[in-house]
Parts: structure tokens; sequence; C-alpha cells
């Protein structure tokens, strides 16, 4: 307990947080999908341990303004658009929460089970960050060039008639990111871009038109796991790292 509780009084105050990237709330056994008790589970426990817990657009306001962070502090995003985006976001607003949702524009206009658009309005209008997830969830670094720009122009174009405003963030699908991709993002007005590299944050790495790593909360993740993975506790970390590096190659292939 004193390794642990020393690891997180040096993770505050080098300015490191987790980020934490939730998808489906339900009753699912597929490994992405939480309870809606697992997620009340969390938030009661960043709640009672004095966390501040924000979103992809209140990390760039203190990044912008230098402002050092609260020393415990964690970054929410939920991805894909499922229909209980909407359930999380009133658990979200229980618990005095931030989240950025990652919607992804075929599947919202098109596909059951997701999100559409009356009800992304009412995500920003509740005060929730909203950013793209692709126009199609492909792998933008197995496409030409050209494909991958209109997947990150088409999206966000799409995203900003729906809520009419700028849209200044995006998630990579399946977290397949490699420079190129970063590179193209950034000349389309895309500011934070979160990845699927699941390690702790530092404000002394990360600036706006950077990456925000963030780690897939799964269901069989048990509290103490939860625990151990916003107090930045190495050895989860290194070995998700392990598990990461059997993948690593594939989503570092150029564009096309």
């Amino acid at each position: 307990m004193f390794v642990l509780s020393s690891w997180r009084l040096s993770v505050a105050s080098r300015g490191e947080f987790a980020c934490l990237n939730y998808h489906a709330i339900g009753d699912s056994i597929n490994q992405y999908s939480v309870s809606e008790k697992q997620l009340r589970d969390h938030l009661a426990f960043l709640k009672a341990e004095a966390y501040t817990v924000d979103g992809f657009e209140q990390l760039e306001h203190r990044l912008r303004s230098d402002r050092r962070l609260p020393g415990r502090y964690v970054v929410v995003t939920v991805d894909d658009g499922f229909e209980s985006a909407i359930r999380a976001a009133d658990v979200f607003a229980e618990y005095g929460s931030q989240a950025t949702f990652f919607v992804t524009r075929d599947r919202c206009l098109k596909e059951p089970g997701f999100i559409r658009e009356p009800e992304i309005q009412e995500l920003r209008r509740r005060g929730f960050s909203l950013g793209t997830h692709g126009t199609t969830h492909h792998k933008l670094t197995h496409m030409p060039a050209q494909h991958c720009i209109d997947e990150l122009k088409d999206s966000k174009k799409w995203l900003e008639d729906v809520i009419g405003e700028k849209v200044r963030y995006m998630a990579a699908p399946g977290g397949f990111i490699n420079s190129g991709v970063m590179k193209l993002a950034h000349e389309h007005g895309y500011v934070l871009t979160g990845t699927c590299n699941e390690w702790m944050n530092s404000t002394k790495t990360i600036t706006p038109r950077g990456k925000v790593n963030r780690v897939n909360v799964r269901r069989q993740f048990s509290s103490k796991l939860f625990r151990y993975i916003v107090e930045g506790y190495p050895r989860f970390y290194i070995w998700r790292q392990v598990r990461a590096a059997v993948y690593w190659f594939p989503k570092q292939l150029p564009l096309g």
C-alpha cells in the first residue's frame, strides 16, 4: 500500500493523468460493454477520491492556459456513439463528471443501435464535448491517403453541421494511427487526437495538436485494477504495453 500511495503522489507531482475510454454501457457480454453499475462504481470512486473528471474540451483549455492540473485528474471519453451514450451522459451528470463523445458518422446516420443527430445535439446542449470517430469506422492507416483525408474531412463537416460549431477532436477507429494520419488530422483542423495507446499522459509532453493516450475500460476489469489505472500503477501499464507490442506493427503501416 505504501508503494502504491508513493507512486500516486509521484504521478501527481509529474503532471501525469490517465484517460479512460468507454464504449457501450449495458448488459452485453462484449468486453467493451461495461454495466451501468460498473460505470457508477468507477465514478463513485473518482468522486470519493476527489478526482477532477474532464473531457477533451476542458483538457485543451487547461493546456492552452498553462494551468497546472489538479493533483488527482482523469479524462473520460466514450467511443462509437452507441445508444447507451445517452444513459452514460445521465450518469456522468449525476456525478459531476465531464466527458467527450466520439461518434462515427455512417453508424449514427444508418445503423440501428446508435444515437441520431437530435441525441448528439442533446449531448452538446448538456455541456459534453463531441469529436469524430471516422465516417465508416475503417482503419485509417489501411487506406490510401486521399481516402483517409475524406474520412477526416467528411466526418468533421457532418458533425459541425449537426452541432453548429467547429469540431476540434477526433479518435482513431481501432487505434490505427501513425505519423501520417496525425499530420493529416492537424492539417484538417483537429487539435487533440485520441489513441488506443494504453499509457499515462503527461503535461510535459502533451500539447494542443497532440495525441492523448487512452485506456479502453473493459468489462472484466476489477475495481482494484480500475484504481491502478487511474493512479498510474506501473505494473498495469507495462503489462498493457507488452500486450500491445504484438499489434503495433499493423497499426504503423504507412498510408498508401
